[in-house]
């Protein structure tokens, strides 16, 4: 099951202790009275905690679904084999949604986002299903392209991580932000006093290891969004390259992977890093749940929802409680 907690042999044991109070960091002047830590739960639920936030705000983390063409005889081949494979291979994802999206609901959060992966190749039919299914359990959802949303069957099962086509992706990720409701690849909102950004990340070869890119424009754009004054998340498919996340990295895609340190990738991850706004940045792609250190706060990874994993976030005023499941604190009642 789900949001950290349920099924424990799903997630990798992380390195950092149950609770981390970060020390606040004035790296840039930004008119801001923050004042806020984040306890990081067992299994991957998160509370920040800003005196800024007037009512407490939840959302649900969920990336790397990677729902298949389905059902896989329905097509022909030579995709049928290649569908069924990566279908098992991602542990019948289309089985795991609707249980998946059961939890989701049940912890009542204020919206979903779907942080990139949410398809395995590009299929509008199975775009579709991602928004009306968890439209039928009343969850408002926002999304963001992954590495593979985009690509058609050719590229992802015959080439596979085939030649970039930076006019087709374009192309696709317009008729994927119709789908998907988003204004654009790369964008922002705000909800009870917190901006959440959404960033685009091309995933493509360069000095022979794959790795994201972020153009001039993108860049510009998001130091811009950081101007911002109140809580900020960011959502970024593709991680950013940590010493404490590099050894499994490499034991799951070997090298690269991460987004390019070329001058976009640092301007962006130094922008994060400077600014004492930015509660948290949530990322997937690599399937597996880390948090490593970025700036005064951290790069949460989330595990896979092809698994049934997602990660539960709190923002609140409220210092973060021992327990998210039950309020309050255990007491012994004695009789006497």
């Amino acid at each position: 099951m789900a949001n950290g907690g349920i099924d424990r042999r799903q997630f990798f044991i992380n390195s950092f202790s149950a609770s981390l109070d970060l020390p606040k960091k004035n790296a840039r002047a930004l008119p801001s009275s923050q004042n806020y830590t984040f306890r990081l739960y067992p299994y991957g639920s998160v509370q920040f905690t800003d005196r800024r936030v007037s009512s407490p705000l939840s959302f649900a983390h969920v990336t790397d679904l990677h729902l298949t063409p389905y059902p896989a005889a329905q097509y022909p081949n030579p995709y049928r084999h290649a569908i069924e494979w990566w279908d098992l291979t991602f542990n019948r994802p289309h089985q795991v949604f609707p249980a998946l999206l059961r939890d989701i609901s049940a912890a009542g959060v204020d919206f979903v986002f779907f942080g990139g992966d949410n398809i395995d190749c590009y299929e509008p039919r199975i775009a579709q299903l991602i928004v009306n299914m968890a439209n039928e359990y009343g969850l408002k959802v926002f999304l963001q392209s992954g590495n593979h949303d985009w690509e058609p069957m050719d590229m992802r099962y015959i080439h596979h991580m085939g030649i970039y086509n930076p006019a087709l992706r374009t192309t696709t990720l317009r008729e994927l932000c119709r789908y998907w409701n988003m204004p654009a690849p790369y964008y922002s909102f705000e909800l009870k006093g917190v901006r959440f950004i959404a960033l685009d990340c091309p995933y493509m070869k360069g000095n022979n290891v794959y790795a994201g890119f972020f153009d001039e424009e993108q860049t510009d754009w998001f130091t811009d969004q950081l101007r911002y004054t109140g809580p900020i998340v960011v959502f970024s498919h593709i991680p950013f390259d940590r010493p404490t996340v590099e050894y499994r990295r490499n034991k799951v895609l070997g090298q690269g992977g991460c987004v390019a340190d070329d001058l976009n990738g640092r301007r962006i991850l130094r922008a994060i890093e400077g600014c004492p706004n930015v509660l948290g940045t949530f990322t997937g792609h690599f399937h597996f749940r880390s948090e490593d250190e970025v700036g005064q706060s951290c790069q949460f990874m989330t595990a896979p929802a092809s698994d049934g994993q997602w990660r539960y976030v709190k923002i609140s005023r409220d210092p973060a409680p021992r327990s998210l499941r039950a309020a309050g604190a255990a007491e012994v009642f004695v009789e006497r």
